[in-house]
């Protein structure tokens, strides 16, 4: 009973302490709200809402890595896949419209250089692991493979020529999302991110939340950029 009470009253001095500093500060006057049940004093403070993610169970560290950089890659990959979904409905509605061929190859460049102006320079900035993971969400959210959408818009060399190149880094442009399969953690991912909780699913994983975590990485790439060009 004397360690509660000691506690409480390391608190309620805490909470006056905080009142008293306010006012100065402010010059305003600082009322703190409270309750009082069987003769005892209940302050009342209000907290920010702390939402628990659950996550996977992993059986090793590697496992651990893995998730956590899906979880790091999604955000920044997703919003891309999004795009090309509601591209590709816009460019179906379009060529409904269009039936020579020549307007239509006119009506693709056009889609071509739009994108290349919006993305290239972000994409090009994209991992290995964000790429192929690209690849896996747009197929998620087109349904058909990114092969299939170079081949129809660029013609069937081109894809080839694509595909071969997606090959020698590991990653298939042909490649179909399974949610049930090898990509059921990351549809759970997705899903987490289209539910709105995902900041919280990032502060459990990184202690932080993504907008803070992505300036703290480049402030630590600022630096080590300084230090090797000295």
């Amino acid at each position: 009973m004397t360690k509660v009470l000691s506690i409480s009253a390391i608190l309620l001095t805490f909470i006056f302490c905080a009142g008293a500093q306010a006012q100065t500060e402010t010059q305003q006057p600082y009322f703190q709200q409270y309750v009082v049940e069987n003769g005892d004093t209940l302050y009342l403070m209000s907290i920010d809402e702390l939402k628990i993610v659950a996550m996977p169970k992993f059986k090793n560290r590697r496992e651990w890595k893995n998730y956590s950089r899906m979880v790091y890659n999604l955000p920044r990959v997703y919003p891309y896949a999004q795009a090309a979904k509601s591209k590709l409905a816009e460019m179906d509605a379009r060529f409904a419209k269009i039936t020579g061929k020549r307007q239509r190859k006119e009506y693709i460049k056009e889609v071509e250089k739009e994108m290349t102006d919006r993305y290239k320079s972000a994409l090009k900035k994209l991992t290995l692991s964000q790429g192929k993971m690209l690849i896996k969400l747009i197929n998620r959210q087109t349904e058909t493979t990114v092969y299939q959408i170079v081949k129809e818009m660029k013609g069937g060399l081109s894809a080839f020529f694509w595909q071969s190149v997606a090959g020698i880094f590991g990653a298939s442009l042909k490649y179909r999302y399974d949610k049930n399969g090898d990509d059921a953690i990351l549809e759970k991912l997705v899903n987490i991110y289209e539910y709105g909780d995902y900041n919280e699913l990032y502060t459990q994983v990184f202690g932080m939340g993504m907008e803070e975590h992505t300036k703290m990485l480049q402030k630590n790439r600022k630096k080590k950029q300084s230090k090797t060009a000295r």
